[in-house]
């Protein structure tokens, strides 16, 4: 079996008339984490859409380019092949089934697993969030916004994936949970799962990951090894809320805005 490497060459995608992604490029080596950066509008969300085959039900469209993962062209497939390839998405805003319980919105992501691989899953996911185990039963639309999340990545791990394609995972969570989303993002990728994670939290996703890519405006126009952009002045100073400290210095103090630094998960 080939390497669990994701290859995008070229992708162009849309909505109508709006061009969302122009010839974005980008690689996830096998067990890496790799993270993509940008604002609001950036094409993150369609990006991963459009890894998942499911850009369509946004009302949307591949126009251009290729998808490759494990040296298996994936981008002419339907979503159910592209998770039975070791391809899952987790949306941004969690999407868990709000009038079913946790344990079956965790045999509802099942479904596409492998035959006898899924108590493996249960006790995997459980043990990841133990949380989740003890309220079984429980409707999903009941969780905390924490706990919704955590279903939602347990969701997609019960189909055994072999890359996970993560959307703001730590959206709307209070620091404190969002630093224990980090960690668990942490713990799935050292157990041999590979992460496209997106996030507008950058300080998080740059500790994260160990390659980083910039979206603006549908296009890529910063990328490398994550401490190298954690490092770069435009990433601290447009993605981090570092300010610039002679320019800082230069201003006069009531022209100077109070940026609060990113605190380490």
């Amino acid at each position: 079996m080939s390497a669990a490497a994701l290859h995008v060459r070229g992708l162009t995608a849309g909505y109508g008339p709006v061009t969302a992604l122009r010839g974005v490029s980008l690689d996830v080596p096998d067990g890496a984490v790799v993270a993509v950066l940008g604002g609001n509008g950036a094409g993150k969300s369609t990006l991963l859409r459009a890894l998942s085959r499911t850009l369509a039900f946004h009302g949307g469209a591949v126009t251009d380019g290729t998808v490759t993962f494990a040296d298996r062209p994936l981008h002419t497939l339907p979503p159910d092949r592209i998770v039975a390839a070791g391809l899952c998405h987790v949306p941004e805003g969690r999407q868990v089934f709000a009038r079913m319980t946790v344990e079956d919105n965790l045999r509802a992501g099942a479904l596409a697993a492998r035959k006898g691989t899924k108590a493996g899953a249960f006790k995997r996911v459980h043990e990841l969030f133990p949380v989740l185990a003890e309220r079984a039963r429980q409707r999903a639309g009941l969780l905390s916004g924490g706990e919704q999340q955590m279903l939602a990545v347990a969701r997609a791990l019960m189909a055994s994936p072999r890359l996970l394609l993560l959307d703001e995972p730590s959206l709307g969570l209070a620091p404190l949970m969002a630093a224990r989303i980090a960690d668990t993002i942490r713990e799935i990728n050292a157990q041999g799962t590979s992460v496209l994670l997106v996030e507008q939290n950058a300080a998080l996703a740059l500790r994260l990951a160990s390659q980083a890519y910039v979206l603006e405006v549908g296009e890529v126009t910063i990328e490398g090894p994550a401490p190298e952009l954690a490092a770069s002045d435009e990433v601290r100073r447009r993605y981090l809320g570092v300010v610039d400290e002679e320019a800082a210095d230069d201003a006069a103090p009531a022209e100077v805005p109070h940026l609060a630094r990113w605190e380490h998960a």
